[in-house]
């Protein structure tokens, strides 16, 4: 059994307990929030026996075998780099870290102290999207990847009458890139690698972060168009297309539907599992306690996908002019 703590008391956290609470090697013993009332409110609701609201507190707590993340992007490394060195194995919610550098100072940082690191993305660790994995060869040669992760933040209200919340804050290196854009890029990392070169556009926000944004990246082979945004709802129907058919996917960050049209007349609509959000969070529960159960570096290939997200994330902002406080530190 694995006692974790989980930082952050936002509906991210509840979301990632309801699930977690499922897996059986996972027990929540605390809870951090800067604020007291906080953090007992959320402990009861969660059956949680410690509470924190100090980070020194928790870091030097021994019972506390691992530490769940969700605090706002800008503010992931600093919170990693004092529970790994305090031996804490972690797991961060996407996006992992800033920018690059940083993820690459997260990895360096639990290399040093013996424990494992991981951004919690439910994508990469869906079995529907591994099974999507092995139906690729059947459209022959790939030549475009269309990618939608498009919504309506459930914030976007409150922005509209004034209200800046932390989604729409560049400060805390948020925004639709960093928030939704990392799901598309995540799949189109973990099935291709990293692209050859990209082009990044955006609209930002007045006053505020990128609302929308795209990204087509350059493979050898073919085109991958990423589109992404949290100020309109979308169908996000995905396709991959080869010179032998399609796939068309419904529910690109957690697949629904998959059917495969091939030039011969085939049609194949796997059977899919079924695990509604946010339920289906527990397969990246799952995989972070089996990496933390076995600390054989078997994370190190998720790690390495996540820093060429951030690296091609980087590259994009750059393009866009989207410049986050944490890049301009240690450069």
């Amino acid at each position: 059994m694995i006692n974790f703590a989980v930082i952050g008391t936002n509906f991210i956290t509840e979301y990632f307990l309801s699930a977690a609470k499922k897996c059986e090697n996972f027990r929540l013993l605390g809870v951090h929030s800067r604020n007291a009332d906080k953090a007992h409110a959320f402990a009861d609701k969660w059956d949680a026996e410690k509470i924190y609201t100090d980070y020194d507190v928790l870091a030097s707590d021994r019972e506390i075998d691992a530490v769940y993340i969700a605090t706002p992007n800008g503010t992931h490394k600093n919170l990693a780099l004092q529970m790994l060195n305090s031996k804490k194995h972690v797991i961060v919610e996407k996006s992992a870290a800033a920018n690059s550098r940083e993820w690459q100072e997260m990895i360096t940082c639990a290399k040093n102290n013996g424990v494992v690191l991981l951004e919690a993305l439910r994508t990469v660790y869906n079995p529907n999207y591994h099974l999507l994995q092995t139906l690729l060869p059947k459209l022959g040669t790939i030549r475009r990847v269309v990618l939608s992760c498009c919504s309506y933040s459930s914030r976007y209200d409150n922005f509209r009458n004034g209200i800046i919340e932390n989604a729409f804050r560049p400060e805390l290196a948020n925004g639709a890139l960093m928030d939704l854009g990392v799901y598309a890029l995540s799949f189109l990392v973990g099935l291709f690698g990293a692209p050859k070169e990209i082009k990044a556009s955006a609209i930002i926000l007045k006053d505020s972060i990128d609302g929308v944004g795209s990204i087509t990246c350059t493979y050898d082979t073919f085109l991958a168009d990423v589109m992404y945004g949290k100020v309109s709802p979308a169908s996000n129907i995905c396709e991959i297309q080869g010179e032998e058919g399609f796939i068309s996917i419904t529910g690109m960050n957690a697949p629904t539907a998959i059917t495969v049209k091939l030039r011969n007349g085939e049609i194949i609509t796997p059977e899919l599992e079924s695990a509604p959000f946010p339920s289906d969070l527990i397969y990246e529960v799952r995989a972070f306690t089996d990496m933390v159960l076995k600390n054989d570096g078997s994370e190190d290939r998720q790690n390495l996908r996540t820093k060429q997200v951030l690296e091609i994330m980087d590259e994009a902002r750059k393009q866009q002019g989207i410049i986050f406080p944490n890049d301009l530190k240690n450069v």
